[in-house]
């Protein structure tokens, strides 16, 4: 017998200051949230939890707060409630142009904010079909945008490169030959195999950059290359 349903989640990305002041409005309401305070963790958890509606302030810090609109609205139809300290006629129109579903400031009475979050979930959860997304937990490629999210990182790939590491990704664990990869990516398996190897060196720089961490791409002595979930066993 299924549980009852859970809470609808709410990410709540807000600068730091504010977070805990934001978190108290919904407290006691049914609804679950989670909170972050900057621009790329509020992406690592918008792949990472699914929420079903994103409280984003339009002052969030790191990445921003335009960029996580943009890449919710390339991805899905999540409800999205802008907020701001003071009213801006631009960022207003700005934020509804761009996606965001309202725009909200702090002369909104607390009373109303619930009702309408609520009617915002009431549209329901986007959930992208499984084929458009590859995760695990650390890297996440989205096949439909063709991008690639590292530990939080936006990874800057050319076409190759997203094709190559969408490869490593199909298949996590397994030692790829060079034949194969350019079998799976450059569609030439008799070709040169040190394409390959320049290839991998320029996609585990990129991934290093922007990460900070050693990329998970490992060198499989006289077969190839495999790539290995961070973490994993």
């Amino acid at each position: 017998m299924a549980g009852p349903p859970r809470p609808p989640l709410v990410l709540i990305a807000v600068p730091e200051e504010t977070r805990e002041a934001v978190g108290r409005l919904f407290t006691g309401h049914s609804i679950d949230t989670l909170s972050v305070a900057d621009g790329r963790s509020a992406l690592r958890a918008l792949y990472r939890y699914r929420p079903d509606a994103l409280v984003l302030s339009l002052r969030l810090p790191g990445l921003s707060p335009w960029r996580v609109l943009d890449r919710v609205r390339d991805m899905s139809d999540l409800p999205v409630l802008a907020v701001s300290v003071t009213y801006d006629a631009d960022d207003a129109v700005r934020a509804l142009q761009a996606g965001a579903d309202d725009y909200l400031t702090p002369c909104l009475p607390e009373q109303v904010l619930i009702p309408l979050v609520q009617a915002r979930l009431r549209r329901g959860r986007y959930t992208p079909a499984p084929a458009e997304l590859i995760e695990d937990g650390w890297l996440t490629v989205d096949l439909a945008a063709r991008e690639a999210v590292a530990d939080g990182h936006f990874l800057g790939l050319s076409a190759l490169e997203f094709d190559l590491l969408k490869a490593f990704a199909q298949n996590p664990g397994q030692a790829l030959t060079r034949e194969v990869l350019l079998d799976l990516v450059w569609q030439q398996p008799e070709a040169d195999t040190d394409r390959v190897k320049y290839a991998v060196h320029r996609l585990r720089v990129k991934i290093a950059r922007a990460t900070g961490q050693p990329p998970p791409i490992h060198a499989v002595r006289s077969v190839g290359y495999r790539y290995k979930t961070p973490g994993s066993a």
